[in-house]
């Protein structure tokens, strides 16, 4: 395997937004609520100017009043096995050692000395030093503690916030992104596990009473940011899950009131403004979803833990987001990686829903294995307003699965893929895609963002090029998707275009695509055949190039077909109408451009590995359609070994030349 020195070429640089630090007068006569009996010794405490004494009744209040029992509760209630025990021990002495990671990439600092600000990535990527500050190892350190009560991981715990507190000074005036340790999505991120880390460690002899006031400063200070720098997309739900959990838990904040107002009224209003009518959030990406539905939840499950009233906007806004990963699940229990998405695992979502939705019988029959409920009464089906095209044969592991991209733009995490396809058969996840690379300015990022990293087509060398003049507006939410679809018991049929130009200057070149999903030729398993129609508006001749990333298998290429052969006796033929037509497998290509690559996620520097990538390239002038068949099998060999058809595309008719010398005239 080889790694790509992908190297970017942003660097991430400081820059000085800090403004005056929130004092312990400040919080204690603006910010904290002593109207309690509790609490109403600390004015006269200030105005006499004993600091100390109002620290100490602040203090013992805090300790009297946060229930980590409840909080914290499945930590306590767990009965670790032993080797759970060893990896929370793991996680712990890493982080007490100052072995720090972020983004997946660990980096040891000197003992008690971090630099939050530090990049030491090997191609300065920006996210490493934003993402350091989501401090999820203070979350595992904080378990362990719960565990063990082994103070010298409280007392890191205290030497390693307070090194942030000294460093990260909250900014006045500052964009979300414009400091390395105050972007609202880490704010956001970090009030959760924040909240469980005081919970674990407050009643430590490491943690002062000078120290809690210092740490509930920092805490109304993130909520003051995150209130008056709002976001948007999945930003802002996280943004305003750290905001509502603030307000919750820490009531004696004076502003906790408004925020909550504001928290709940806006995460309500969300689900009409980023959630489309057929439940896919407007990012288009499945991991995204997934990101959004887990901020919803993890509001839902911490009214759950404190015994209050569940907003009833959650539950009745999840279902159909849940749901989506139903539609969308390949044979193998996953969702396609979609946009900058990744698989995600249908049962593993419709677990956390399942107790919501106790009537869903087709989510208790995915988290039971089929063992429970009933499976769903639909096979291939559209997203209308998000332009997803799911085909299936059946509900059972050896189906046969496609999909077709027929998606609007969307907002944030674009991919320039639409059109793309993908199949999974029998087991094998067959055609596939780039995938998603870290967020970089490198020529890795570039191809997974490109439209030759997608099983679509791309002219005369040129990507799809709909960023550069796609502009989302709210009312998006409402429109339907340029797709069209429809479902027999023996063909689906589903159709789009592209229309949006191609490269820096646009060329204006139509591509319309539309996948017949035959399942009703006497003889054949169901298959897939993808019609292109290309139309230029001038007289000139034009290149083409159709991609088809394949997962790992042996390749053969023989003229205009080429077949994948996924082993014990499972594979996929394709082949092209297009006689003159040449196929090249571009699998790891470096020059003149990134081809035939898929990202490898794990600790340390991402990498790709090659796949099998035969791209079919020919030409045109004005107008041509080209037909390819798509023929999985299982049986060892492939009882489709051609097709042809008419280049006009005004024609409707190809013909399939079957393995034992027939043909088969078919229609669109």
């Amino acid at each position: 395997m080889k790694r790509l020195l992908c190297i970017a070429v942003t660097v991430l640089v400081s820059v000085a937004f800090a403004g005056p630090r929130t004092t312990p007068t400040e919080f204690f006569t603006k910010h904290l609520d002593t109207s309690s009996p509790a609490l109403a010794g600390i004015p006269a405490k200030v105005q006499a100017g004993d600091l100390a004494g109002a620290e100490k009744i602040f203090a013992d209040y805090i300790r009297a009043t946060l229930k980590p029992e409840v909080l914290n509760r499945d930590w306590l209630a767990n009965k670790y096995t032993s080797a759970q025990k060893r990896k929370i021990k793991k996680a712990a002495d890493e982080t007490m050692a100052y072995h720090l990671s972020s983004c997946g990439m660990p980096h040891q600092f000197p003992v008690g000395k971090i630099d939050w600000d530090s990049n030491p990535t090997f191609n300065q990527y920006k996210e490493w030093t934003w993402q350091l500050s989501r401090h999820p190892f203070w979350t595992n350190l904080a378990e362990y503690y719960t565990l063990t009560h082994d103070e010298s991981a409280a007392k890191v715990w205290v030497d390693q916030i307070s090194s942030w507190f000294d460093q990260a000074i909250c900014p006045v005036k500052a964009g979300s992104g414009a400091t390395h340790c105050w972007r609202t999505i880490e704010a956001g991120i970090r009030m959760s596990g924040w909240s469980h880390q005081i919970h674990a460690f407050m009643k430590s002899p490491a943690v002062t009473d000078e120290f809690l006031t210092r740490y509930f400063i920092s805490i109304w200070e993130h909520g003051w940011r995150l209130r008056n720098n709002s976001t948007h997309g999945n930003w802002l739900l996280m943004e305003l899950h750290g905001l509502l959990r603030i307000s919750l838990l820490y009531p004696f904040l004076n502003d906790t009131p408004e925020w909550k107002d504001y928290s709940l009224r806006i995460l309500q209003e969300e689900f009409s403004r980023q959630v489309y009518p057929d439940g896919f959030q407007y990012e288009l990406a499945t991991g995204y979803h997934g990101v959004v539905i887990s901020n919803y939840l993890g509001i839902f499950g911490l009214y759950d833990v404190l015994g209050l009233e569940k907003p009833e906007f959650v539950r009745k806004g999840l279902e159909n987001m849940f749901d989506v990963y139903v539609r969308l699940g390949r044979p193998d229990g996953n969702t396609p990686d979609l946009n900058d998405g990744g698989h995600m695992n249908v049962a593993g979502w419709l677990r956390k829903a399942k107790n919501m939705y106790p009537d869903r019988q087709d989510f208790l029959w995915f988290t039971s294995v089929g063992e429970k409920g009933s499976r769903p009464d639909y096979l291939s089906c559209v997203f209308p307003y998000a332009g997803a095209v799911v085909f299936r044969s059946s509900w059972e592991k050896d189906a046969v699965w496609g999909y077709m991209d027929g998606s609007p733009f969307g907002r944030g995490h674009q991919h320039e893929d639409k059109l793309n396809f993908l199949l999974s058969a029998y087991g094998k996840e067959m055609l596939t895609e780039g995938g998603n690379y870290m967020y970089d300015s490198s020529e890795c990022r570039k191809y997974v963002l490109s439209t030759r990293a997608h099983n679509t087509i791309r002219i005369d060398g040129l990507d799809q090029a709909r960023r550069k003049t796609y502009k989302w507006v709210d009312s998006d939410i409402l429109k339907k998707a340029d797709v069209e679809f429809s479902t027999t018991p023996g063909r689906d049929i589903a159709s789009s275009v592209f229309k949006d130009g191609y490269g820096k200057n646009l060329l204006k070149v139509e591509h319309a695509r539309k996948v017949l999903f035959i399942k009703d030729v006497q003889g054949l398993s169901p298959f897939f055949v993808v019609i292109d129609r290309l139309s230029s508006p001038d007289e000139k001749p034009h290149a083409y190039e159709q991609m088809w990333h394949l997962e790992d298998c042996a390749l053969t290429i023989d003229g205009a077909s080429f077949q994948g052969d996924f082993g014990k006796g499972v594979g996929l033929f394709a082949a092209s109408s297009d006689a003159a037509a040449k196929i090249t497998d571009m699998k790891g290509q470096h020059e003149p451009y990134f081809q035939g690559w898929m990202p490898i996620w794990k600790g340390g520097p991402h990498e790709h590995r090659p796949i099998p990538t035969p791209v079919v390239g020919g030409s045109f002038t004005g107008t041509k359609r080209l037909v390819t068949v798509l023929y999985p099998y299982k049986d060892g060999a492939s009882l489709v070994k051609g097709v042809t058809a008419s280049a006009d595309p005004a024609e409707t008719t190809f013909t399939l030349l079957l393995a034992d010398g027939t043909t088969r005239a078919c229609a669109e």
